[in-house]
């Protein structure tokens, strides 16, 4: 209990963040923060390796995310389960999330969709290609949110 109190209380006060990165890769991730990066020079990011970490951190925040970039993972069940958190709160169930994997797996985007995603990018071969369609979504994100870059 301690614990939880003691992180409620670093987050008091805490920047709102902007894009929130769930991925357990960090080759990855590095490629998703460096097309966020391009995209919205000035948005503020926080990236998660873990998932129940993730959440705990939104929960516990002052301000939700504006944007979710959510890698699935393996299994997956593990992504889907933070789109259905995020979903069944009603402070965050409109926040728009992005899923990002490598699987094949139709009912994987299957899944995302029906839980509520809202886009869905399968990894392409190359990083150049990845780090374009990451790169598209922030932007269209941006544009339709302006207030991230009129600070």
């Amino acid at each position: 209990m301690e614990d939880k109190q003691a992180t409620a209380t670093a987050l008091k006060g805490l920047l709102a963040v902007d894009v929130l990165v769930i991925d357990d890769s960090d080759a990855s991730a590095d490629l998703t923060l460096l097309a966020i990066r391009d995209a919205a020079p000035h948005a503020r990011i926080v990236r998660f390796h873990d998932a129940t970490k993730a959440l705990r951190f939104v929960f516990l925040a002052e301000s939700s995310p504006k944007l979710v970039l959510l890698e699935l993972g393996h299994p997956f069940h593990r992504g889907l389960h933070v789109i259905e958190r995020l979903r069944s709160n009603s402070r965050m169930s409109a926040i728009p999330v992005i899923v990002l994997t490598a699987t094949r797996d139709q009912s994987a985007v299957e899944a995302s969709h029906a839980l509520g995603a809202n886009g869905f990018i399968t990894k392409p071969d190359t990083r150049e290609d990845y780090c374009s369609q990451v790169k598209a979504i922030v932007e269209r994100w941006v544009a339709k949110n302006v207030k991230l870059v009129d600070r």
